[in-house]
This record gives structure tokens, C-alpha cells and sequence, in this order.
């Protein structure tokens, strides 16, 4: 008897490429940091090689969360028409000026759960996001909305 298993995200094929999907990253942030953008991304990319991590600028977000579907985002301000648990993971990092020392905390959302970072945005925390992520996807585990 062929023993069935259930179909995980890492399992879905591109039916555009019939290629496996591999995971996705995107970082976002406002024009004038757009310098933080390439820098995250091109430091995860180093650190991660096997993921596709792509730079943003905030104002095309929503454009970019349609057509790259990223399992994670991280972003310096998500729109308001966008919830973070819809996607695997979304790290909110906030960079007005402006804000409280309370609002300037990073904000983690993983597939339901929410927590806050008191050291700010440090790339090994969000490897840890990440490769929380690439686990949970790997073993089927993040909401079939994040697939």
C-alpha cells in the first residue's frame, strides 16, 4: 500500500514554469530608505542563497504582493487594505521619525501569531523568521491562504 501524504506548499508547482516553488521574500520600504530595501535583501540573499528575495519600494507593495505572492514581507509600513496574517510571515519594521519608542518596536506576524522585537530588526532575528517560515512551509504547516 503507497503510504499518502498531504500536499505541502513546497510541493506546488508554478503552473507557468511547472517548476517547484520556491520561497519568496520581499522588502519593502519608502523611497527615501530605499537603501534599507537593497540592503536587507541583498544580506538575505547572501545568507540564504537557495530563496528568491526581491527589493522593493513601499509605494509598489500592493502591485508586488500580487504579482511575486511572497510567503514573507518586510516592510516599513504595510497598506491598510492588507492584513499581515495573510501572508507566511510579515515583518512590520516602522521608520517615521516621529514615533514613541513604544510604536518604533518591530512588529513579527507569522501565520496567526504576533510578537514584538525590543532589540530592533537584527538580520539574524529575521533569518529566524524566515527559516521559521521555510519550515512551516516545508512541512504544510502555514494557512492554505499563504500556499
Amino acid at each position: 500500500m503507497v503510504e499518502r501524504r498531504p500536499k505541502k506548499c513546497a510541493d506546488v508547482v508554478d503552473l507557468t514554469t511547472n517548476e517547484p516553488r520556491t520561497m519568496r521574500v520581499l522588502v519593502a520600504f519608502e523611497d527615501v530608505r530605499s537603501g534599507y530595501s537593497d540592503i536587507f535583501a541583498r544580506a538575505i540573499g547572501l545568507q540564504r542563497p537557495g530563496l528568491d528575495v526581491r527589493s522593493s519600494v513601499l509605494k509598489e507593495l500592493g502591485r508586488d504582493l500580487v504579482r511575486f505572492d511572497p510567503h514573507v514581507v518586510i516592510c516599513s509600513r504595510p497598506p491598510k487594505s492588507t492584513h499581515p496574517s495573510t501572508r507566511g510571515a510579515w515583518v512590520h519594521i516602522p521608520t517615521d521619525d516621529g514615533l514613541e519608542d513604544g510604536e518604533r518596536l518591530t512588529r513579527i506576524y507569522l501565520d496567526g501569531e504576533h510578537w514584538k522585537s525590543t532589540d530592533g530588526p537584527q538580520l539574524s532575528e529575521l533569518l529566524e523568521v524566515i527559516d521559521e517560515t521555510h519550515e512551516r512551509l516545508g512541512e504544510g504547516a502555514l494557512s492554505e491562504k499563504t500556499c
